[in-house]
């Protein structure tokens, strides 16, 4: 054999240590003679262990790349019974004590399955990996990749968030749901949530909806932002616009008086339903004016927009009683007036002061345009 031919070490990866809990024989087991005996051994004292077939499929394609010209060691590699992290490091250290007395120039793993994947990129990363083979009994492939496959898609469904958040996600929903209505209503009821929640969830999944939703709220909140900022800036937005609804509902749904003018009618839908209308306002204003990232400007322009339009509220409703009410005096409207002005300028004081002072506990950072720590 000349000095320049290839030199291929086959690794034969035993993670679960079968060979060395079942033969007595401790790892690495190195050499072509030192291979075939241990997996004779094996296979005469468990006929049935898949290991054994992985260590002679190692030997023949070691007989194989000798064939070819290369120059070949083989080795059993073994990690610990009960797998895990503690086998992965035992099988690469052992993997890099014979790496390092041969020294080769491709590297071939055989396993037994598809058990010892894991170690695959570790081994990728420090050796010069050129295959691996699976060796899978004949009679029992089908079921095994079948068992294999099943369990990969399993775990996928636990910790994959692609996934989790629709399996477990859904599924808890769907538990909750039905344990209240098991027990307030009727199995009809239940069925139909059941149904209809499962159907909500295949339209969504179907036509990207969850995608599209989180797309259009970003477009219309600007820039990127994390998912629990997107998620806090559209309750408040939602939260807002159900309370305008609302209100506006809620004032047309009261009916009117015998012989009430439209301007009374006007009047006493705004004293109806001016508180309410103001906060949702507020709140679908405060959804906008906050900002990401979050500043000390964005804080204090958010509290000003809230404060200011909550301070209305009476001054509005007021107005709203006076339009309604033919003899109402105007003397009561112009002290309501300059009170709510009076209160609105004291508001606006009040966030003032407030924001500096938390400049000078060092809460906000005293330059505006600064993100708070």
């Amino acid at each position: 054999m000349g000095e320049n031919a290839k030199r291929a070490l086959i690794i034969c990866v035993d993670m679960d240590d079968d060979v060395g809990s079942k033969t007595g024989l401790e790892t690495p087991i190195t050499g072509r003679d030192n291979v075939l005996r241990a997996a004779e051994k094996l296979a005469l004292v468990d006929p049935e262990e898949a290991d054994s077939n992985a260590m002679f499929a190692s030997i023949r394609l070691s007989d194989e790349l000798f064939q070819k010209g290369y120059l070949t060691e083989v080795s059993v590699i073994g990690g610990v019974r009960d797998g895990g992290l503690e086998a992965s490091r035992k099988a690469m250290n052992e993997i890099m004590r014979v790496a390092n007395s041969f020294n080769p120039s491709e590297v071939y793993v055989v396993t037994d399955g598809f058990g010892e994947e894991d170690i695959e990129p570790v081994i990728r990363a420090k050796l010069p990996l050129a295959g691996v083979k699976r060796v899978v009994v004949k009679q029992s492939r089908s079921i095994e990749a079948s068992y294999i496959i099943f369990g990969r898609y399993l775990k996928m469904l636990f910790s994959d968030p692609r996934f989790k958040k629709w399996f477990l996600g859904l599924g808890g929903i769907l538990i909750i749901t039905l344990t209240i209505l098991s027990y307030y209503g009727s199995i009809r009821e239940v069925s139909t949530a059941f149904w209809s929640i499962i159907g909500l969830a295949v339209l969504m999944k179907g036509f990207d909806l969850d995608r599209l939703v989180s797309a259009g709220l970003k477009h219309v909140f600007g820039g990127e932002m994390p998912p629990q900022f997107l998620i806090l800036k559209t309750l408040l937005l939602s939260t807002g616009i159900s309370l305008i609804l609302f209100a506006f509902s809620t004032g047309l749904s009261t009916g009117f008086l015998p012989d009430e003018t439209l301007i009374a009618r006007i009047g006493r839908f705004i004293a109806q339903t001016t508180d309410v209308m103001l906060f949702g306002f507020a709140i679908t204003l405060l959804s906008g004016a906050i900002k990401y990232p979050l500043t000390a400007s964005s804080v204090q322009d958010s509290l000003t927009i809230l404060a200011n339009i909550v301070t209305l509220i009476p001054m509005l409703r007021t107005l709203g009683l006076a339009i309604a009410t033919p003899s109402f005096e105007l003397r009561i409207l112009l002290h309501v007036s300059l009170l709510t002005l009076m209160l609105v300028f004291a508001v606006n004081v009040t966030v003032f002061l407030t924001m500096r002072l938390l400049y000078s506990l060092k809460i906000l950072k005293i330059s505006q345009r600064t993100k708070i720590a």
